[in-house]
């Protein structure tokens, strides 16, 4: 596993990476139209894609941590310690040091910059620390960007996430994982209609039931993982079962049908890719990169507007939240990591 985990390392990175590549475009102001969406006539887009790598991912290295631990507060814990502090001081360093840096280099005095009160710093924080993100952006801050609408559009799929984490307890607690294996492709299948159900009506068409999440996208994506990782024995393409795949997921973002059944194809594509190699990450900075890119993209737009080409506002917004993610890695989330030495004994002294 751990040669795995060091080639998913890097396809986190990578993923990350290209949702910036996505949000650059809207952050940035350029009038260009996203490479995927061009390519799949609108099917998808690049920060789709990478999202749903995301969860695909997640789906299949989350049921196997599962498998390894067996221990509901251990479980919880893990996930808790890695999510978590990141996320949360992600909240003050957007809110209280980017948001003023912004406020200041659009000309106007930090004195008249909202740390506290309605919308403010302290209230982006607190009303968005449960990672139901209900303050999108602090007061006045976003007046002179190219996009005004959220400080840190990213952090909404954390919670989609989070609630993939407790489908995952509950179904390792059912034993979906090992002696109830068909339940679990049960539900997979159930799931997998209603996302075609979505993909082929209009949003108003019949009973609400039919209206789902709009993140179910990223609930398929996250249970094809799983599916993955507990039919592993089935699913594991070799190299050139890898290569057909690839090459059958191309056509159809060429020619379409790709929508309907991206989630499978993500999957299939990007898990199995990523196990035929092995490639040592040292610092797992994906995390960061993904929390901070989206405010980091803010600052290097009203710091170079659009002096600068896109190549060029992508490479310095991919450096800065990679410098970020780098310190929030190394400061925050790894010392947490460690702390499981700590609550690891505790947590499995208690039972199921």
């Amino acid at each position: 596993m751990s040669n795995r985990k060091n080639a998913f390392d890097l396809l986190r990175v990578l993923l990350a990476i290209g949702v910036l590549f996505n949000h650059a475009i809207v952050i940035g102001g350029y009038r260009l139209i996203d490479p995927l969406a061009l390519l799949s006539k609108n099917q998808s887009n690049l920060g789709e894609f990478c999202v749903m790598g995301f969860f695909t991912l997640s789906g299949f290295l989350i049921t196997a941590s599962f498998e390894r631990t067996h221990n509901l507060l251990l479980f919880a814990s893990h996930r808790l310690l890695r999510i978590v502090p990141g996320f949360l001081v992600s909240l003050l360093v957007t809110g209280f040091i980017i948001s003023p840096l912004i406020f200041m280099i659009t000309g106007r005095a930090l004195a008249a910059f909202a740390f506290t009160g309605p919308e403010s710093a302290a209230s982006f924080f607190f009303r968005n620390m449960f990672f139901g993100i209900r303050q999108w952006s602090i007061r006045d801050v976003l007046n002179y960007s190219a996009y005004k609408e959220s400080l840190d559009g990213s952090l909404w799929s954390l919670l989609p996430e989070i609630q993939c984490y407790v489908f995952t307890l509950i179904a390792g607690m059912l034993g979906l994982f090992d002696k109830n294996k068909v339940l679990l492709l049960i539900t997979a299948i159930v799931t997998f209609i209603f996302f075609a159900i979505n993909f082929n009506f209009s949003k108003t068409f019949g009973p609400t039931i039919l209206i789902l999440s709009p993140a179910l996208k990223l609930y398929t994506a996250y249970l094809a993982g799983m599916l993955l990782h507990v039919f592993k024995d089935s699913f594991t393409l070799d190299k050139r079962g890898t290569v057909y795949a690839l090459f059958f997921t191309l056509l159809l973002i060429k020619f379409g049908g790709y929508n309907i059944i991206s989630p499978l194809l993500i999957a299939l594509v990007l898990v199995n890719a990523f196990q035929l190699f092995e490639y040592k990450v040292k610092y797992d900075i994906s995390y960061g990169i993904y929390i901070y890119g989206f405010p980091v993209q803010h600052l290097v737009h009203v710091l170079f507007g659009q002096r600068v080409n896109y190549l060029c506002f992508v490479g310095i917004s991919v450096l800065a939240a990679a410098g970020l993610g780098l310190l929030s890695f190394i400061a925050v989330e790894k010392p947490f990591i460690k702390f499981r030495r700590y609550t690891d004994p505790l947590m499995a002294s208690f039972k199921n």
